[in-house]
């Protein structure tokens, strides 16, 4: 395990010497250094959530919260950094890395497909995790904006738990907050 994580950080700080290639359009475009986002506006039945940014030059440190409301019920808290690469007058092209956590709760009410009749909830079960990816933010006007990203999460769950709680949590992966596919969309305001 800490042969990937030795590995994965040094792709990602290979790739600061990209940013080396400082970009003529960011020195000339007005400079921001907050913003609010709303976390997938366009599917809020199953997730909404709101974020901050503070970003100084081509770094940015967002904090996310999430809420989940499918299958895995649940609250989600993100601490990312994001390292913008590649700047043009419409568009930067950045990578980030971040940690998250929360609760996730199974409600079998709400996933009729695998005929689970228990009518029985597990949790709130506590995780935490982390991922990588890649991700752009396009301008729209001067203020507003769209941040798309999409990498890869790794979500570990508590060591004891047991296999019954295991066989309803066999989804948690696919769907929902331990999703391995890590991807958002993020409405936001710069200022």
């Amino acid at each position: 395990m800490s042969k990937y994580l030795l590995s994965a950080f040094f792709v990602l700080f290979s790739l600061q010497s990209v940013n080396a290639q400082y970009n003529y359009t960011y020195n000339n475009r007005k400079k921001y250094t907050a913003a609010v986002m709303i976390t997938n506006p366009l599917g809020f039945y199953t997730k909404i959530g709101g974020g901050l940014e503070l970003r100084l030059r081509q770094t940015s440190v967002v904090i996310n919260a999430a809420t989940y409301n499918g299958i895995y019920e649940g609250k989600q808290y993100r601490f990312e950094v994001d390292k913008y690469i590649k700047t043009t007058k419409k568009n930067e092209s950045f990578w980030y890395v971040k940690v998250c956590g929360g609760d996730a709760t199974y409600n079998p009410t709400k996933l009729t497909l695998l005929n689970d009749n228990s009518n029985t909830a597990v949790g709130p079960v506590n995780y935490i995790g982390g991922g990588i990816g890649l991700g752009r933010r396009i301008y729209m006007k001067q203020h507003f904006f769209l941040l798309l990203n999409a990498g890869l999460k790794y979500v570990a769950l508590p060591p004891d738990f047991s296999d019954e709680k295991a066989e309803k949590f066999r989804l948690f992966f696919a769907t929902g907050p331990g999703s391995v596919v890590d991807a958002n969309l993020r409405f936001g305001y710069q200022f």
